[in-house]
């Protein structure tokens, strides 16, 4: 067993590049290969916050609503260029090199505890989100 922490402070969510699946399931778990985690950390899969993080559905009915006559606020939300973890954690962390580079150490570190669990028991690792 093992664990990897992210202290959420607004901006990109780290961990929902490797492990969407467990973000994306009801019960907040999911079953996922340790080369899939591997590929992750270099291979861009997905935007880091997925489709404009749900930011184009509410373009939409602002869009809607202004055309009704309502007067809608439209605050700035920041988009997300798709790219691997190795790069949210370097744009998340630009401004604190001592930081990027432990948050790569430990994001590294987990994808090989997985490949060692996963090898050890023939099985793939069951992320959990608490």
């Amino acid at each position: 067993m093992g664990y990897l922490r992210e202290w959420y402070t607004g901006g990109l969510y780290l961990m929902k590049i490797p492990c969407r699946e467990a973000f994306e399931s009801g019960s907040r778990r999911a079953t996922i290969p340790a080369a899939v985690l591997r590929g992750r950390l270099t291979s861009v899969t997905e935007p880091a916050r997925g489709l404009d993080y749900g930011h184009h559905i509410a373009d939409v009915v602002a869009k809607e609503l202004e055309e009704g006559g309502a007067a809608v606020r439209r605050p700035g939300f920041p988009r997300t260029d798709p790219m691997n973890v190795e790069e949210a954690v370097a744009a998340r962390y630009a401004d604190q090199p001592e930081l990027l580079q432990a948050v790569l150490k430990s994001v590294r570190d987990f994808v090989a505890l997985a490949e060692n669990k996963q090898r050890g028991t023939g099985l793939p690792c069951t992320i959990v989100l608490a």
